[in-house]
């Protein structure tokens, strides 16, 4: 039985997500929280199996503080449960300790299948509405993504990120082939497309 704690500042969305996750044998629903530091209070007491995590949450801890501080709990995983999808996001939550990232708009099915995943060992699980490539990308090329966001020419970015244009150019072209994309204008366009 998965031990879940539901998270999210949003009563309407957070009653929704108990009903629709609350599965008799299979996932028990032992506790709720509205803000970040009530999250981190009750997980303590009750060290939940699953923390279904809401990406924003009033209260002094941010999402990043909260999967620092949840990593120290002896079994328990966190699932982001986001209601956007700024897939730049995606990765850096993954490193940062969550074990997947949902989203709200997925089917109750969908997330019942990521808990279970992650309660069976699984980690980076990521919502299948999201593209695949992103638990593919490591942290300088999301790094690249955002820079190329910013409408800097490219020797600007190779200053900024201080590397030579010739490696700069070479890991664009590997970004590029690693997306199944043909130039920078696409690579730029599919960055901003995914919110880098």
């Amino acid at each position: 039985m998965i031990r879940l704690m539901v998270v999210d500042d949003h009563a309407p969305s957070r009653q929704q997500a108990v009903h629709d996750l609350t599965t008799p044998g299979v996932i028990q629903v032992v506790a709720e929280a509205e803000t970040s530091d009530e999250s981190w209070k009750v997980a303590q007491q009750l060290l939940p199996d699953i923390i279904l995590l809401d990406l924003h949450l009033p209260g002094l801890l941010t999402t990043f503080d909260l999967l620092r501080r949840f990593a120290t709990l002896p079994r328990s995983q966190v699932v982001i449960f986001a209601s956007d999808s700024k897939a730049a996001d995606v990765q850096d939550l993954l490193d940062a300790g969550a074990a997947a990232y949902v989203l709200k708009s997925d089917s109750p099915a969908l997330t019942r299948m990521a808990m279970l995943m992650v309660s069976r060992g699984s980690r980076g699980v990521i919502s299948p509405s999201l593209p695949r490539h992103l638990t593919k990308l490591t942290s300088v090329e999301r790094s690249l993504l955002r820079q190329l966001t910013t409408r800097r020419k490219l020797p600007q970015i190779a200053q900024q990120m201080s590397i030579s244009e010739a490696s700069l150019e070479e890991a664009l072209n590997h970004l590029r082939e690693k997306l199944e994309l043909e130039d920078t204008a696409q690579l730029t366009k599919w960055a901003k497309k995914h919110g880098f």
